[in-house]
């Protein structure tokens, strides 16, 4: 094997400590594509972690969206998506995206990633919607650093691929519904009637084995 390479001094394309120039090349083009053909949107980190929530239930009640940031995405949106769901058909927006990685970092943070939980509005695709309309927010699902076929020429690493599925809004601190949103949900005067109507102390009813009623 060592012959192969006696005319080209052992050159290998995805050498990776020789094509650093080449991989520089690749990451200044996906950050000027995604500022030529991308989209500005706001971006909300979702505080929860695994180090802080309960660890019998897995939630966190404390977590809460930070204040928003925006960033620009390239963005794939595919709305109306039918899915296969237990009780039938569902027809919901999905979106595939891409965001620079260096960009991120300069943003939210050296060592900073997306990750699922976070969410982002389609601020600026919601710019002047008819009626009080403003864009749809989605909540990530995915984070991919390494797809070959699509974001990692020489073997280097520039963007993430994301996905997203249309947020459903739960009155989570930090984030407002959607403008002109009619989702059905229940808010709190909703919740306090639920407790009036539903009185377990009245009846004294012992079901509190994984805790009392709230």
């Amino acid at each position: 094997m060592s012959d192969v390479f006696k005319f080209n001094s052992g050159l290998r394309f995805l050498d990776k400590s020789v094509n650093v120039n080449e991989r520089q090349n690749y990451d200044g083009w996906w950050k000027e594509q995604l500022q030529l053909y991308g989209t500005e949107v706001e971006y909300f980190v979702n505080t929860f972690s695994l180090s802080a929530s309960d660890e019998i239930y897995g939630e966190q009640p404390t977590a809460q969206f930070a204040d928003s940031k925006r960033i620009i995405l390239a963005l794939t949106l595919n709305e109306n998506a039918v899915v296969m769901k237990q009780f039938g058909l569902v027809a919901d927006d999905e979106i595939t995206g891409f965001i620079h990685i260096n960009t991120y970092y300069t943003i939210f943070g050296e060592g900073a990633e997306p990750k699922s939980g976070d969410v982002f509005d389609l601020s600026e695709l919601g710019i002047s919607r008819p009626g009080d309309r403003t864009g749809k927010k989605f909540e990530i699902t995915e984070r991919l650093d390494q797809d070959v076929n699509q974001i990692n020429p020489l073997l280097g690493h520039y963007v993430w691929l994301i996905k997203a599925k249309r947020y459903d809004y739960s009155h989570e601190p930090g984030l407002e519904p959607e403008g002109a949103s009619e989702q059905v949900d229940d808010d709190p005067l909703v919740d306090q009637l639920s407790k009036e109507v539903f009185d377990y102390d009245e009846y004294n009813a012992n079901d509190d084995i994984y805790g009392d009623y709230v």
